[in-house]
């Protein structure tokens, strides 16, 4: 498993960074600054501005891991349609993410894991994360697989959370992952966001 961490790494000089309050996990913030010593897990990093921005952010985290396999891929969850993205596109990505992690203050506590999620979901032992977020699914498939693949890794009492509601592909696999196994937790929906408190394991 390819895993990045920075503790060897000098840091850049720091620099703030920031999200639109429409942007994914901007409201997680507030979640994540209620926990103690919060495990906190991202999937799709891309280029980082996320995992930054909730670095900074949310001085309480303890860990935070940044899972992206950071390749040349096709999203259908654009608003302009189906968007191509080339191996050199991903590579830029990955640096910016790199050197955004770098200067957030709190490099030491980042873990990126450059794996396609169904690799990197087997590096987490089941209930070890209090707050997940998944923003990597490119299609619908993408979605209803990884839901399963993922939901015993979120502690019981932790939060599971993702972004791209406003796409029929992610509203529909998540309300039938729900069905499908009989989640009964209030499920949260803001702008883009969606989120509910774990109650047990599937």
């Amino acid at each position: 498993m390819n895993i990045i961490t920075f503790e060897n790494t000098p840091p850049l000089p720091l620099e703030p960074h920031f999200k639109y309050i429409k942007a994914a996990n901007y409201l997680m913030q507030h979640l994540i600054n209620m926990m103690e010593d919060p495990i906190y897990v991202e999937t799709g990093v891309s280029a980082g501005r996320s995992i930054s921005f909730i670095l900074q952010k949310c001085p309480s985290i303890k860990r935070a891991y940044g899972v992206d396999f950071w390749s040349e891929n096709t999203d259908t969850f654009e608003r302009s349609g189906d968007t191509h993205y080339s191996q050199a596109h991903s590579d830029r990505a990955f640096l910016s993410a790199s050197n955004r992690i770098l200067s957030s203050g709190h490099k030491d506590k980042v873990t990126l894991i450059k794996e396609d999620v169904a690799v990197a979901v087997d590096h987490f032992e089941d209930n070890s994360i209090d707050l997940l977020f998944l923003d990597h699914y490119l299609n619908k498939k993408d979605v209803e697989e990884c839901l399963p693949m993922w939901y015993n890794k979120v502690k019981v009492g932790g939060y599971f959370a993702g972004h791209d509601w406003i796409y029929a592909g992610v509203k529909k696999s998540v309300l039938n992952f729900r069905e499908q196994y009989d989640i009964k937790p209030l499920l949260s929906v803001s702008g883009g966001e969606w989120v509910w408190k774990k109650d047990g394991n599937i």
